[in-house]
């Protein structure tokens, strides 16, 4: 079986911080992938002196965009006497580098998961499951799955939506408001 090749960094964690006056939003950089990156508040976009934990990917990326956008505070491209501009880039390769370790920091490195062949990931779900119904068995029920399996068990019918209530009421021609909650006409089953 052949392993795909992964970068070194895969598992890296990062410190970035947005050092500067301004939010660092999605409109100026702060994405990976075309996603934006929420802060601490939950809005999209790092607040000023905010500090982030994030992927080293990540980080990297939000870094370089940050520095560019702190680098490119310069004036307009110089030209020479004849209005035409000289080409002088805003900002070399070792200057964005130099901006962008100012604002990342390697914090540690995760330990590669251990990968897990298909068997191994069906057995976890077959343990999963058997947690789930042993929850369920004491009493305890939380979400619509587990009242799924939960019915399962014990040998109810489960609707998953209000049509299909309707759809029972019309079956057994039992007469309903159609504007009633699902749980007011799953009461007509009884």
């Amino acid at each position: 079986m052949n392993t795909p090749v992964q970068n070194p960094n895969d598992f890296k964690v990062v410190s970035f911080h947005n050092p500067t006056t301004y939010a660092f939003t999605p409109e100026m950089g702060c994405m990976y992938d075309s996603k934006p990156i929420h802060g601490k508040d939950g809005i999209p976009g790092i607040a000023p002196g905010e500090t982030l934990i994030l992927p080293y990917h990540v980080g990297q990326q939000l870094a370089k965009n940050l520095a560019k956008r702190i680098l490119n505070t310069s004036p307009a491209a110089t030209v020479d006497p004849s209005g035409i501009p000289t080409g002088v880039p805003i900002w070399s390769e070792a200057r964005l580098e130099e901006e962008k370790s100012k604002l990342i920091k390697e914090l540690y490195t995760e330990e590669k998961p251990v990968q897990q062949s298909e068997t191994d990931k069906l057995m976890a779900k077959v343990d999963e499951y058997k947690a789930m119904v042993e929850k369920l068995m004491s009493g305890e029920t939380s979400t619509k799955e587990e009242e799924i399996i939960q019915a399962e068990v014990s040998g109810k019918t489960v609707y998953v939506d209000k049509q299909e209530v309707i759809q029972e009421l019309e079956k057994r021609e039992i007469k309903h408001d159609k504007r009633q909650s699902k749980e007011s006409l799953e009461k007509l089953l009884v």
